[in-house]
């Protein structure tokens, strides 16, 4: 008999025992064109799995999905032992056939099996929308502080001198060294005594009046990627391993590299380092390719999006430092917007910033260090905006009292216009100068805000504007797009959640501008029923990882990345994960309509 490929989930979570038992027990069936495989009136003995051919789910007349080779159906009807619609074969197919029986004793002694079968839609999207789960074991996601070695500590007393710490560092060949005493824990670097030597200082001064003591650590058994977004952040170049709160080990750059194939940390310092706009654009282009490098090892958007965030923030201040005359950077605040100032924009899209300006200070060379910071971005790959949300707009770039001006009047005359930029300035993040002028306005804002119950009802309407295309019976609905019988990722299911997660947090006065950091704060502050935030989150990671993908697949084949998604070209287990995130669209946005009672405007 032909084998049974194990390596598409949910069968890929069994173990080599599990599928020797599932492969013994499996039979191949043939049926014809038009022969019926499960009906409403027939109890499901079985779960099928394609060979070849096509097999048709119908809702009465109504084709609500088609199976192609390797796709299984029908877990829920597997599950139940019943099923609400026909399946029909519409190109004569081989199936496999997985006895009911023994399908589910493993849901039993699997849990990561049985999730497909019966978990909650947050524990289903968890844990099934990360592929083929044991294969990402390795992977760079999955990798750990401990996984990457680093160098054993070397201490010092608290009591040595610089001399005795240069020795100690000279004897061990290493880079730092560690000094404890007094509950403190502190570090020297080759870098700091190259300016103690240029400072002259005395070698027998005390090392302990030299060190640095606010250090950054990482626990040995946390994601080796955490390590990488910490490091590019803070342009560290090694890191304090900690084991039940112990310094346990050194994590240098060169540790974290060896599993990174790109270098992000590479990328952040030579963006630190680029002097032109030249080298700008040169690093700039590496961000894409490892954005596709991450991906391809599994690394799922959630994360890529912090990592993207983090690089672009770098590469926008080092752009605006290197047109803004001194006088200017110091004086003024430069945001990004929207999707990217959430840390949620991953691919390259249009430009969305801002500038922010101190009152009354002087501001030399406005106009043109804006649209030469525009330009410079359109050479990085992020073209204008066609809705001019750029600080080369003057719309986009104000002072104080203007931008407080404008929040008043978005707040108090709310039309569709005033309620879009208020959106849209909700999201902001400053990524260089003076971050306190943009904290000075969210203040101003929440204090507008408070207690204006008929505000937060129209600003949340904008969540009604697109419908969700999941009809009856989960039937995923398409429309005809340049060729393609495609949905709208976006429109249909991550802008109403991201959306109805800004109003609520906005209402709410949470500080975080992240949807998931947004959506666990109000989860914390009981604003959110735990359960809907949870599911919320995992079905706008798990939409964001489908747009991603089918971004990608495009960008490879020389085409712009869009919004839409071809459902038939996804597995049956990633319909089926579709089918549950937008289920959970639906869910929240009725759990919106109630609360801010949209039904009566």
């Amino acid at each position: 008999m032909q084998r049974f490929d194990f390596s598409h989930a949910p069968f890929d979570a069994l173990s080599p025992d599990e599928r020797l038992r599932l492969e013994a027990c499996a039979d191949i069936l043939f049926y014809a064109d038009e022969q019926t495989v499960l009906a409403p009136d027939a109890p499901v003995t079985a779960l099928y799995v394609v060979i070849k051919g096509v097999v048709r789910e119908m809702a009465g007349d109504e084709v609500v999905a088609l199976y192609r080779a390797q796709d299984g159906f029908d877990a829920r009807a597997t599950a139940a032992g019943q099923t609400r619609h026909r399946f029909i074969v519409q190109e004569e197919a081989l199936l496999y056939s997985l006895p009911r029986a023994e399908v589910l004793a493993l849901t039993e002694s699997n849990p990561r099996f049985g999730a497909y079968f019966y978990a909650s839609v947050s524990e289903k999207l968890g844990r099934l929308a990360q592929g083929a789960g044991q294969r990402e074991l390795q992977t760079l996601l999955a990798a750990t502080v401990r996984d990457a070695g680093g160098r054993q500590p070397v201490f010092v007393d608290d009591g040595a001198s610089l001399r005795d710490a240069a020795a100690a560092m000279k004897e061990h060949k290493s880079k730092s060294v560690l000094l404890r005493g007094d509950g403190r824990l502190g570090i020297l670097t080759t870098t700091d005594f190259r300016d103690i030597v240029l400072n002259g200082v005395p070698s027998d001064a005390p090392a302990a009046e030299y060190c640095q003591y606010e250090l950054l650590t990482i626990d040995i058994d946390d994601f080796l990627f955490n390590a990488l977004l910490l490091m590019t952040r803070r342009n560290l170049r090694r890191l304090v391993v900690t084991e039940r709160g112990e310094p346990v080990a050194m994590l240098a750059q060169v540790d974290v590299l060896s599993y990174f194939s790109n270098h992000s940390h590479l990328i952040a310092q030579r963006l630190e380092r680029a002097a032109t706009l030249d080298e700008l654009t040169e690093v700039a282009e590496q961000i894409p390719r490892l954005v596709r490098i991450l991906s391809g090892h599994g690394v799922k958007a959630l994360q890529l999006g912090r990592l993207v965030q983090s690089l672009n923030a770098r590469l926008f201040a080092r752009a605006w430092r290197l047109i803004a005359p001194p006088e200017l950077a110091a004086n003024s605040c430069l945001l990004v917007l929207g999707s990217e100032g959430r840390g949620e924009q991953i691919l390259k899209t249009d430009q969305d910033n801002a500038l922010l300006l101190r009152d009354g200070a002087p501001w030399p060379q406005l106009e043109a260090s804006c649209q030469a910071f525009s330009a410079a971005l359109s050479r990085f790959g992020y073209p204008p905006c066609p809705g001019n949300i750029m600080l080369s707009h003057p719309d986009w770039r104000f002072s104080g009292a203007e931008l407080r001006d404008h929040l008043h009047r978005w707040v108090h005359s709310p039309d569709g216009d005033a309620l879009m930029r208020l959106a849209i300035f909700v999201d902001a993040e400053a990524v260089c100068g003076d971050a306190a002028l943009l904290e000075d306005a969210q203040n101003y804002l929440r204090a507008t805000l408070r207690d204006d119950a008929g505000f937060f009802s129209r600003f949340a309407r904008a969540i009604e504007q697109f419908d969700t295309p999941l009809g009856l019976f989960s039937h995923l609905q398409t429309r005809e797009r340049d060729g393609r019988a495609a949905l709208d990722l976006k429109k249909g299911g991550i802008f109403p959640l991201v959306h109805g997660i800004r109003a609520l947090a906005l209402e709410y006065g949470v500080s975080e501008n992240n949807s998931q950091q947004r959506l666990q704060a109000l989860a914390a502050q009981g604003r959110l029923e735990r359960g809907l935030a949870e599911d919320a989150g995992e079905a706008l990671s798990y939409l964001m990882q489908l747009r991603l993908e089918q971004g990608l697949e495009r960008m490879s084949a020389g085409k712009a990345a869009d919004n839409l998604l071809e459902p038939d070209k996804l597995s049956s287990l990633e319909r089926d994960l579709l089918k549950d995130a937008l289920g959970v669209v639906k869910r929240f946005k009725t759990q919106l309509r109630h609360h801010y009672r949209l039904g009566s405007f």
